[in-house]
């Protein structure tokens, strides 16, 4: 197994004792009724807006042109919406094993995303070449960025598959001639192909940042930046453009996690919290989430609230496996499994993000 027979071995994700944490629970006071009221506001709009993109699937869906206003082209395209939602639902239901893998290259890359929830990858240097000329122009306008460390979101550019109907094609057929395709649509048991292309490109701090909790006196946990992305039901392809080693931001994923993160319920309080800013390590946020009943008290971005000597760190550091090159230079990963990615200490990494999706028919 490429994992190094590593594996997760709770049927949970993390879960964390708030009331002991030192810099939530032995720090501050018990909530008053109003901050307790006020904690479940904010959960209760996550909340509503969480099961809503679950509803409809949101990651799914054709998503507004850049620079446009997303209300007006909802309502306008909203029977083309709902018409989309219906098929893709009664495509999955009706599916079976209609989409279990037919070739043995399919069956190669599924029969590891299955088992531990990421499969690493080669594509050949003129695969890689390629794909820098082709995403040239966004490579380019990163650069011109600059001030990309600590600010993942300034390191990212989405590619509009209307813009570039070319680009798309190209990495559909790259990414079936290689299996992943086939993989992704045997995993989701759904009909899938590349739906959404960012390039990325990030750079380590020119001095360590800070630790989350330092107002507190606490020191950053060693598995800050770990996470689950709960409910997207979709698959990710990372490659590499650069050179990538243990500093530079590799795709690190626990193994096996995956089968973990399937709990309906807790995936929507997570990704609830998420939504309403309550996983914000600011003292003002943390205070906020801490008046949360303990039962809501999960996040999808746990990572940075391990504690160093619990026992959810100590099987994260075991289990986990970083993809780094010259051995594999991609990685095709189900993003519910707990993972941290592009986290650079050292140098830069370039890379390339592919999502597949239900596309629209």
């Amino acid at each position: 197994m490429q994992s190094e027979a590593k594996s997760y071995p709770f049927d949970h994700l993390p879960t964390i004792d708030y009331d002991a944490h030192p810099a939530y629970g032995r720090v501050m006071s018990m909530p008053m009724l109003g901050a307790r009221l006020k904690a479940l506001g904010y959960f209760g709009y996550g909340f509503l807006l969480a099961t809503a993109q679950r509803a409809i699937d949101i990651e799914h869906l054709p998503r507004p042109a850049a620079g446009g206003k997303p209300i007006a082209t909802l309502l306008r395209h909203l029977p083309t919406y709902l018409r989309l939602i219906l098929l893709q639902r009664l495509s999955r239901f009706t599916a079976g094993r209609a989409y279990a893998p037919k070739t043995e290259r399919g069956t190669a890359v599924f029969t590891p995303l299955q088992t531990d929830g990421f499969v690493p990858t080669t594509l050949d240097t003129d695969a890689i070449a390629q794909i820098r000329t082709r995403l040239a122009p966004q490579l380019a306008a990163l650069e011109q960025r600059g001030g990309l460390a600590g600010d993942p979101e300034r390191g990212r550019i989405e590619v509009d598959a209307a813009a570039a109907p070319d680009l798309y094609r190209w990495f559909n057929q790259t990414a079936a001639d290689l299996g992943l395709t086939e993989a992704a649509s045997a995993y989701l048991k759904r009909p899938v192909g590349v739906g959404r292309i960012v390039a990325e490109l990030a750079e380590a701090p020119s001095v360590a940042p800070p630790s989350p909790f330092a107002d507190v006196s606490v020191d950053a946990s060693p598995c800050d930046g770990f996470k689950v992305e709960p409910g997207s039901n979709v698959v990710k392809l990372v490659i590499y453009l650069s050179e990538v080693g243990p500093a530079s931001g590799p795709l690190t994923y626990v193994a096996g996690s995956n089968r973990a993160a399937k709990r309906l319920g807790d995936g929507l309080i997570r990704r609830a919290n998420d939504l309403a800013g309550l996983s914000s390590t600011l003292q003002v946020w943390r205070e906020t989430f801490y008046a949360l009943p303990a039962g809501l008290q999960r996040k999808a971005t746990f990572g940075v609230d391990l504690v160093a000597d619990g026992n959810f760190t100590t099987v994260i550091q075991n289990e986990q496996v970083a993809i780094t090159t010259p051995q594999s230079n991609a990685v095709l990963y189900d993003p519910t499994g707990i993972h941290r990615d592009g986290a650079v200490s050292q140098g830069r990494r370039a890379a390339v993000v592919i999502t597949f999706t239900e596309l629209p028919r």
